[in-house]
């Protein structure tokens, strides 16, 4: 039995960041907790992945930015959840339902700005959303591009390049890698392969979709309760 909670990055303990560090040691190369715990500081949230001893099976965090007086954007961190555990819908449910609650409280619109690094977190788009960008059978709304391209210069600088901020840090490991083997037979995934293909170095694909009850498909407001 698994079960998903909502905690404040600042009311974490030492050993929490320490077993969710752990996590990713496993399956991302080239890791330094120096540099997860740096980006963790500047999360608001985690959502945490628990098994029935209370033990960290999966993790992800979030953080909120006001683009505009209009548009926030609830920006998507590192993202993991262990091999046996692959294909459950328990830490997404989680973080659905947190994400709405960020857009309802907000007087405009709320866009997830997901960075992908690998292809099995941009097909959360897919699986739970109508729309999203960017996406093979689409192309890419001037107001969606316009987001996309001022806040990844904003964040990224001269890092950021046709619609990849080129991190180099931390990638999945081969022997947990099945990008190209599901690309031959998935479409999404064969975009995503197309649109970043420095994946294994670290590469991180910018993608923006809207957080709204409306734009929910039928397994995205069943797992939202609605």
């Amino acid at each position: 039995m698994l079960k998903s909670v909502v905690l404040q990055v600042k009311k974490l303990s030492p050993e929490q960041i320490e077993a969710m560090y752990k996590i990713m040691e496993v399956y991302y190369g080239n890791t330094s907790q120096n540099a997860f715990i740096g980006e963790l500081r500047k999360k608001q949230d985690v959502v945490m992945l628990l098994d029935e001893q209370n033990i960290i099976r999966g993790f992800t965090t979030l953080a909120v930015f006001i683009y505009d007086t209009q548009t926030q954007l609830l920006y998507s961190g590192d993202t993991i959840v262990e091999k046996e555990y692959w294909g459950r819908h328990d830490l997404s449910q989680t973080w659905i339902n947190n994400a709405m609650k960020y857009a309802e409280k907000f007087d405009g619109t709320t866009y997830w700005f997901l960075l992908s690094k690998g292809y099995k977190t941009y097909k959360y788009l897919n699986t739970f959303f109508k729309e999203y960008y960017p996406r093979f059978d689409t192309e890419i709304p001037d107001k969606i591009q316009c987001i996309m391209d001022t806040f990844a210069e904003r964040q990224y600088g001269d890092k950021y390049r046709n619609g990849v901020w080129l991190a180099g840090n931390d990638y999945l490991k081969d022997e947990y890698d099945f990008t190209k083997e599901t690309a031959a037979r998935d479409k999404n995934t064969a975009f995503f392969l197309k649109k970043n293909p420095g994946y294994m170095n670290g590469d991180e694909l910018i993608c923006l979709c809207e957080i709204s009850v409306d734009n929910l498909n039928k397994l995205g407001r069943r797992v939202l309760g609605r």
